[in-house]
């Protein structure tokens, strides 16, 4: 897989967004160029401890045709036991079922915004207790497009099931089903040290792609 890539935000603090707008709305105040481009592999996917005490967080990945367009991304958790049945990881770290239409918040992971072409997905950020779903239960991950200004959540969330714009993460308690080393090149590094969270950005030159083998 092949994108360009515009900015790529690291953080030690988990943010909503990996190509993050953050670094436009103030200036850096360091700038590293590199003598020669240098490049930056990372996991897709990252799941650690053990069943009781899971933590897993995921880098969605974003086709070239859909990059800078207005969506929103949706965690989803099911059960083989339950198929028809489908809860959705709000923004409040809480499942929401996905056709309860009297929730008032978003039940988006990432709420409507610019889909950058890889965006960090959190999903267990504290330790979690999933034993009791071991061969059962299954997470997904997927995005869906607002196709206007007045469309809503739920048109987005019915874009994404319409056109299969999801996957299959992990079966708890099996492999992860979505993962690969996805790769930056870039000639700049900038540190943010304006907005009270020293961050770093990968700053890439024009028209290098991003490739995840």
């Amino acid at each position: 897989m092949k994108c360009v890539i515009r900015h790529w935000m690291l953080s030690g603090i988990s943010a909503a967004c990996l190509l993050s707008a953050a670094i436009s709305q103030a200036e850096p105040k360091y700038t590293t160029v590199f003598s020669e481009p240098m490049e930056y592999c990372f996991e897709q996917t990252s799941l650690r401890g053990g069943l009781d005490r899971t933590i897993l967080e995921h880098h969605l990945i974003v086709p070239p045709e859909d990059h800078f367009k207005l969506g929103e991304v949706f965690v989803g958790f099911r059960r083989k036991s339950e198929p028809d049945k489908l809860w959705l990881y709000g923004i409040f770290r809480n499942w929401i079922a996905s056709d309860n239409n009297q929730y008032l918040y978003p039940k988006a992971t990432i709420p409507v915004s610019k889909l950058e072409p890889v965006i960090e997905v959190p999903i267990f950020l504290d330790p979690t207790d999933v034993t009791e779903f071991v061969g059962d239960g299954e997470i997904w991950v997927g995005y869906g497009l607002r196709k206007g200004e007045t469309s809503t959540e739920e048109d987005a969330f019915q874009d994404m099931m319409d056109n299969q714009r999801y996957y299959r993460l992990w079966q708890i308690g099996g492999s992860i089903e979505k993962n690969s080393t996805v790769c930056l090149t870039a000639t700049q590094m900038e540190e943010d040290t304006g907005t009270g969270n020293t961050g770093q950005a990968i700053v890439p030159p024009d028209n290098i792609p991003m490739t995840a083998p």
